[in-house]
């Protein structure tokens, strides 16, 4: 009966321990950066996890301090790897049942053994934006991970990715009643929050009008957290009385979420797949003074309003196919519109995201390749899976790109990342080994049909 605990032992303590990071320095034939610049021969250092030094633009020698192993690459490209702004695979249920769930945390949910981290790293991608599904109203908070790790604390990268609201209606309701909950969710926490602070007026007066009857009162037991008993939690919207009194233990879970949205404390993913679902999110989000701090969660229809969300100032993700499909209502002639064209054309910042189930736009690398080929600057077609959702996690210092002080975390592609036969050879994250395709038995059985 002991082998089992053995073996969970061993395997966690050979898992990578992202919090202490590795020692390494590669050199490769090319490095490039997520804007597609390319250092010839380049070098990279990376220390405790993080990118100490890299090649300069000129190619001059680069010092390797004598105690990092040096792994030399002389043919094959060196990438800072993909970056998924949103998904919601990787959990054991993209929603809970109810539709306001803000109290939710996917690190509740996430499997670190799901195949989809395996064929994540595989396909090159380092991290992920994990949040709960569009089909809800308000839903959980999601973090930032790696597709690696034995453990939901080994694969966090951060866990401030934001919560999810959805203005498109939940799988079989109808818009006006998915705004009509919104509305009424926060018409109610209002009105509880009024209450609340007038039970806290009142029971201050009751211990006042006691203190001057001489009755002793109760000692209050500290409990250690005293920050959460302090007034003033709720710092939006117009005063009312007892408003300065609640404290954050005064609210139930579902109201603590709340407050912190409206307090702007969480970044809002906000799924707006059409054009009037965007214009929805704008006039609620305008009304809760939640505009600056949310991102849109759209589809490839909702192009039709990109003047509107070049105005809004949000930069959106594009959830699923990045061709729009219509039909003339004359003629029925199929009319077909590449969505992040018309984005970039209308100035808006965009991130895309791979496709679950079909073969090409499952992987971040198609999807970028797709844009290049439809017109799109190789340069925006990169920063759509690297360092444009880097940016929308609030990360853009630590991930994305190649430099000083950021994560050292690395792809080592065959050939360009987005060539239709570039192969994944290694996968480093924060300076330790994540994947090596010579080892990667499910694909050697696929590909060879055996083991090595």
């Amino acid at each position: 009966m002991r082998t089992p605990a053995i073996l969970l032992t061993t395997l966690l303590l050979s898992a990578p321990a992202f919090a202490q990071g590795g020692n390494i320095a590669v050199r490769a034939g090319k490095l490039m950066k997520a804007d597609g610049s390319i250092l010839e021969n380049g070098t990279l250092v990376i220390e405790n996890g993080r990118i100490s030094a890299i090649s300069a633009a000129d190619g001059g020698e680069l010092e390797i301090p004598f105690d990092v192993l040096l792994n030399e690459y002389p043919n094959a490209v060196i990438f800072p790897g993909f970056y998924e702004a949103h998904a919601d695979r990787g959990m054991d249920r993209s929603n809970e049942n109810v539709p306001i769930a803000p109290f939710l945390d996917v690190k509740d949910s996430i499997d670190p053994v799901s195949f989809f981290f395996e064929d994540a790293l595989r396909a090159g991608t380092v991290a992920i934006g994990i949040i709960p599904g569009n089909n809800t109203v308000i839903g959980g908070v999601g973090r930032i991970v790696a597709p690696s790790g034995m453990t939901i604390e080994q694969m966090t990268l951060d866990d401030g990715m934001g919560m999810k609201v959805a203005i498109g209606p939940k799988r079989g309701w109808s818009r006006s009643a998915q705004l009509a909950e919104l509305r009424e969710t926060f018409d109610k926490l209002d009105r509880d929050l009024r209450l609340l602070g007038r039970k806290l007026l009142e029971a201050g007066a009751t211990r006042a009008d006691q203190k001057k009857a001489g009755a002793e009162e109760e000692e209050d037991l500290e409990d250690g957290d005293s920050w959460d008993s302090a007034g003033g939690v709720i710092r939006y919207g117009d005063d009312f009385p007892g408003k300065e009194l609640i404290s954050e233990e005064d609210l139930d879970d579902a109201q603590r979420g709340l407050v912190r949205m409206l307090n702007g404390e969480e970044r809002l993913w906000v799924w707006a797949p059409t054009a009037s679902d965007v214009l929805h999110a704008n006039t609620w989000l305008t009304e809760h003074n939640l505009l600056a701090n949310s991102i849109l969660v759209i589809t490839s229809s909702a192009w039709k309003a990109a003047d509107l969300l070049a105005e809004m100032g949000c930069a959106v993700v594009i959830d699923g196919d990045l061709w729009h499909l219509e039909r003339d209502p004359v003629s029925w002639k199929e009319i077909k519109t590449f969505a992040p064209t018309k984005l970039h054309a209308a100035g808006v910042p965009f991130a895309i995201s791979s496709v679950s189930g079909r073969m090409g736009p499952d992987r971040l690398a198609y999807q970028a390749a797709l844009c290049v080929r439809e017109g799109l600057p190789r340069e925006v077609a990169l920063a759509a899976v690297t360092t444009i959702p880097a940016h929308l996690w609030g990360l853009d210092s630590e991930l994305g790109d190649f430099k000083e002080n950021a994560d050292g975390t690395f792809v080592v592609f065959d050939k360009d990342p987005l060539a239709t036969d570039a192969h994944v050879l290694e996968v480093w994250i924060r300076g330790i080994k994540s994947y090596d395709r010579s080892e990667d038995q499910r694909l050697q059985r696929l590909e060879e049909g055996r083991l090595k």
